[in-house]
């Protein structure tokens, strides 16, 4: 089947890269690229690949020893930088939320920007801290790499928190991690629903789930959003979003997938739940908030245009930095332990509209600001929603 896995797929990826966390077992070191799959890969790139008609039929299929290489030179770049392929472990480890590692993101000066919920580094390391020594010796990119992988060790890292150097350890492990966190923000009369949303992992409704019948509970009046990070994932997770966003449209068009001239007969939709089928937890906002940055890519900025025709341009309010730019979409196809997600189709909203490849521009700039937490008041991208919120107008 062609339309088992519709994804999203782009930056998750490469977070968790990024993130002191990702393993390869040997196994998947030496596999080997054989001319079937070589043949195999180039016949999806001929067919059901969105820009078919710009591969070349004839490839020197002896020049490629791995698969990334071969769909990184036969792959429509620009604007195709996505396509992709993992091993079915890694599909599953994404979809069920568990990897390995510390679980924490960190820039070129060693600054930690991100950290996982419920990962091992979780609740010990926080944005804003600088890592400087690793047991002990200067901290080195290989350093944090060869102790992430040293699973079930503890590591001792001397960060720089507020100005004072703290010594924290950490054991690496295997761990499941959460995407979603939720909380109520009060504002004079008004209660701010604030959601933060990391991964369109199929198995993350359940998180949010839980946050919108706390939200529905507590009768918020807004909803800020947190996508700033949020490259991407499954396209029915992100449906699933948008009927808890909204009740207001039951079985009215969300978006749909458009295929290549060839492969018209895999276009399909996705709907807002029927009246019927609705479980009383979802809100009707009127207008929502999404905070935003490069990072906030596919899925993220699918349901942001999803809701346009509906809640009007002026009721969708980006806070950050310009988003991405990826309004196109992939399947998932196997061969051996391989899935293969090359560029399929785009996606549009119900009115025939697809996000641009320069991404959502921001309504109000604001700067990721990691000296606080997701979900700080005092953080720029949530404090300058908030303003909004009260002064109908950026800072």
């Amino acid at each position: 089947m062609t339309h088992k896995f519709p994804l999203f797929f782009i930056l998750s990826i490469t977070l968790l890269l990024n993130s002191c966390g990702s393993s390869t077992s040997s196994d998947e070191e030496v596999q080997i690229f054989s001319l079937d799959e070589k043949q195999f890969l180039h016949n999806l790139f001929l067919n059901e690949y969105l820009w078919y008609d710009q591969v070349a039929s004839n490839v020197d299929y002896a020049q490629f020893t791995q698969a990334q290489e071969m769909i990184n030179a036969l792959r429509n770049d620009p604007p195709d930088q996505w396509s992709f392929t993992m091993t079915q472990q890694e599909y599953t480890d994404y979809t069920n939320q568990k990897t390995a590692g510390f679980g924490f993101g960190y820039r070129t000066d060693f600054f930690i920007y991100y950290v996982r919920i419920n990962a091992p580094a979780y609740g010990k390391l926080f944005r804003g801290d600088q890592i400087v020594e690793i047991n002990g010796e200067s901290v080195t990119h290989l350093l944090l790499s060869q102790a992430s992988q040293n699973l079930n060790v503890p590591t001792t890292f001397t960060i720089v928190r507020d100005g004072i150097p703290i010594d924290v350890t950490v054991t690496p492990n295997e761990y499941s991690f959460n995407v979603s966190l939720g909380k109520i923000i009060t504002q004079s009369t008004q209660k701010v629903g604030y959601l933060r949303y990391d991964s369109f992992t199929e198995s993350s409704v359940s998180e949010f789930e839980s946050i919108f019948t706390t939200f529905y509970n507590e009768n918020i009046n807004e909803l800020v959003i947190d996508m700033r990070y949020n490259g991407g994932g499954s396209i029915a997770t992100a449906s699933a979003l948008l009927d808890n966003i909204t009740n207001a449209y039951a079985s009215q068009r969300q978006m749909y997938l458009d295929w290549n001239v060839n492969y018209k007969q895999n276009n399909s939709s996705y709907a807002f739940e029927d009246a019927d089928m609705q479980d009383g937890n979802e809100l009707t906002m009127k207008r929502v908030f999404f905070l935003t940055t490069k990072d906030s890519a596919s899925a993220s900025e699918a349901v942001i245009n999803a809701l346009v025709p509906y809640l009007g341009v002026s009721n969708i309010i980006t806070v950050g930095d310009v988003t991405h730019g990826k309004p196109v979409g992939m399947t998932g196809r196997v061969y051996g332990i391989n899935y293969y997600f090359l560029i399929n189709f785009f996606v549009k909203n119900n009115a025939d509209e697809t996000t641009s490849f320069d991404g959502i521009p921001t309504t109000c700039i604001a700067e990721d600001d990691i000296t606080h937490i997701m979900g700080d008041e005092n953080e720029t991208m949530l404090s300058t929603a908030l303003y909004y919120i009260q002064n109908n107008s950026c800072p």
